[in-house]
């Protein structure tokens, strides 16, 4: 059963559209919309382990240009 979690992130003033796409080219990534409040945009990942999802968002999402910060939530049900 595969894993997943919810990545919210804070881009860069202006960024979020940006990010939003460029996240939507990212293999695992199944959604990317952007949100108001708090973040601005949320990422649903799916993955086979939490390891793999950890490393999804260490050595690809971070690095989307335009990302400031990211926080990430496993859904557990």
């Amino acid at each position: 059963m595969p894993v997943r979690a919810y990545v919210f992130i804070k881009a860069l003033r202006g960024n979020a559209a940006a990010v939003a796409k460029g996240l939507a080219r990212i293999k695992n990534v199944k959604s990317a919309r952007i949100v108001s409040g708090r973040y601005d945009v949320v990422a649903l990942v799916e993955a086979e382990t939490i390891e793999e999802i950890g490393n999804i968002v260490l050595k690809r999402v971070q690095r989307v240009r335009g990302v400031q910060s990211t926080e990430t939530a496993f859904i557990t049900e």
